[in-house]
């Protein structure tokens, strides 16, 4: 679409100013809509350097540390996200650029994106607890699909 934006315009025919207001909405959606699938997946950006080098248990422990942050960031920024949206709802805000839309139907994707992001670490956590191993990477990030 940007292509055509650029094409159109430079002919003199027509644009799409509302173009770039869409794309970073999208952008905007599609990175908190994919985190926790990349999550899941072990598709993610992982250092197991520290990990494959410490003995098993001090390797499980720390990979428990990382989860366990990663459900408590997860939860703070959920809590805090359907706070936001909840109030930007209660109040009627509107996002006023190109276009005229509500504030909240994009904020209310934090919280559910963040719910989704708590409940794999908390998957993680309790596999780990259970089998006593931490989930290994794929060896290609496609492995996990």
């Amino acid at each position: 679409m940007i292509t055509l934006d650029v094409i159109l315009r430079n002919l003199g025919l027509t644009n799409f100013p509302w173009l770039l207001e869409v794309s970073e909405y999208v952008l905007f959606i599609v990175t908190f809509g994919a985190a926790p699938w990349v999550l899941h997946s072990g598709s993610h950006v992982r250092v197991d350097l520290l990990v494959t080098t410490l003995p098993k248990r001090a390797g499980l422990g720390v990979e428990l540390l990382a989860d366990l942050l990663g459900f408590t960031a997860s939860a703070i920024l959920g809590w805090h996200g359907l706070r936001v949206a909840l109030d930007t709802f209660s109040r009627g805000d509107l996002l006023y650029k190109e276009l005229v839309i509500p504030e909240w139907p994009l904020l209310a994707v934090i919280p559910a994106s963040a719910a989704l992001l708590a409940i794999e670490f908390a998957r993680r956590i309790a596999a780990a607890l259970r089998t006593g191993e931490a989930e290994p990477a794929p060896a290609h990030p496609t492995d996990g699909i």
